[in-house]
């Protein structure tokens, strides 16, 4: 069942990723605000 610890680890860095970005976005919004 490797391609399951896999898939669970690529949704886990994606989300991460898009997660990372809305932060990024909210903290330079508030700052040039």
């Amino acid at each position: 069942m490797w391609y399951f610890a896999w898939i669970l680890g690529t949704l886990l860095a994606c989300s991460f990723a898009i997660i990372a970005a809305l932060a990024l976005e909210h903290n330079e919004s508030k700052n040039s605000d």
